[in-house]
């Protein structure tokens, strides 16, 4: 059996070579859909693992357990086996801790960060106006009150600043409602679907309203940003606030409310060197809290040292193979039943042919009959009249 439930056995013989043929000491997983060839990978060649957190979207743990049959018993070997468990926010951590009881020593707060490449180090272009305005986000249903709260800001922005522009970067489910929603606006804005060259699309704008990692994105550019809000609008990061807006990924947790009144008073605020103060320094924090050539976790331990509990995961595996296997019987009854409901069924359609066929025979040969009596008569009729006519020639010829 190559997949027993959740865990893919193929990849995991795959990185079980790797580990081998590079004398891997240590791995870090970041992606929860890893879990099930990397886990088991691991565990059999007894390397350490370091798990990361990189969600703090409520109910995900939740989500991949319903999607996917029994994560839960992964989730939770997998977290209790794990040397280190790194989240980028306290509340990452706090529901992961809450959920797997795992103790404090094993976990560690790292922001979210980003690469600062040369060219990132020795951008220059220093904003002196705030006209052009961009959106870079999924238009997904979990994403609708942050666009809505975007698209409003802009909108009433414009309404001051007929010059102001908008871009758009990004698709989903809701792309239609967002192109509804811009009707008002629709010779201002842009949209540009989905794509890759996010940097430089940054670089050709001002200002990028939404969340998480774009707003980060936007201050290593040294842009300004908005913090749109999952559900309600924030504000401008600026240096005074921008602690608070790292230590929550610039999701807006923990910030307070705003109007887009607040919003556009701050904008008016703005001049050429209150923009550069803010970029400025903003990139500065980034540069010193978030930069990941400083945010980078190596577990230091030696591999022998850590043991990894290898029989509870045994108890696990077995636990899914033998409900696989159940899940496999029943699937097989109910083949099986199906099999037989479609045999029965064409086995009736066969004998409801045979006796149809058989009442079209019967009916063919009343016919044929019916016919040949018919032709008898028929025949006898004709002689009768041939026998009259002959008759009446005769007399006639007579006279």
């Amino acid at each position: 059996m190559i997949f027993a439930i959740g865990f893919n056995l193929a990849k995991a013989k795959v990185i079980e070579n790797i580990l081998e043929d590079y004398k891997i000491d240590q791995v870090h997983i970041h992606q929860f859909d890893c879990i099930p060839s990397v886990f088991p990978a691991c565990i059999n060649k007894n390397v350490p693992y370091v798990s990361f957190v990189h969600t703090g979207i409520e109910g995900i743990y939740n989500w991949f357990e319903e999607q996917y049959f029994d994560y839960k018993g992964m989730f939770t070997l997998f977290f209790k086996n794990a040397s280190k468990i790194i989240c980028i926010t306290e509340e990452a951590k706090k529901e992961n801790q809450k959920r797997y009881e795992i103790p404090d020593y094993k976990y560690l707060i790292i922001n979210n960060s980003i690469k600062f490449s040369e060219d990132i180090i020795n951008n220059n272009n220093v904003l002196d106006k705030v006209e052009k305005f961009l959106i870079i986000s999924r238009l997904d249903e979990e994403k609708r009150s942050s666009l809505i709260n975007a698209i409003n800001i802009f909108e009433k922005y414009s309404t001051k600043h007929p010059e102001a522009s908008l871009t758009i970067v990004g698709d989903g489910s809701i792309k239609e409602d967002i192109i509804k929603k811009c009707e008002n606006i629709i010779g201002k804005v842009t949209f540009l679907g989905k794509r890759t060259d996010i940097y430089n699309i940054i670089l050709a704008n001002d200002i990028v309203i939404g969340l998480d990692r774009c707003i980060l994105e936007a201050i290593v550019l040294k842009r300004l940003s908005i913090v749109s809000g999952y559900n309600d609008i924030k504000e401008m990061v600026v240096p005074e606030n921008i602690e608070i807006f790292a230590k929550e990924n610039f999701s807006g947790r923990k910030m307070p409310n705003r109007t887009i009144d607040f919003i556009i008073e701050e904008l008016e605020q703005l001049n050429p060197k209150k923009i550069n103060q803010i970029v400025q320094q903003n990139f500065e924090f980034a540069y010193k809290n978030l930069n990941l050539d400083k945010n980078i976790y190596i577990y230091e331990g030696e591999a022998p040292e850590y043991q990894l509990d290898i029989k509870e995961y045994l108890k696990l595996e077995e636990y899914l193979v033998e409900k696989m296997n159940k899940k496999e019987q029943q699937i097989n009854i109910k083949f099986n039943e199906i099999k037989k409901q479609q045999e029965d069924l064409l086995q009736k359609n066969k004998d409801t042919i045979d006796i149809l066929n058989s009442k079209v025979n019967e009916y063919k040969q009343l016919y044929e009959n019916e016919k040949s009596q018919n032709e008898k008569i028929v025949v006898k009729i004709r002689k009768k009249i041939y026998s009259v006519y002959r008759k009446l020639l005769k007399n006639n010829s007579n006279k």
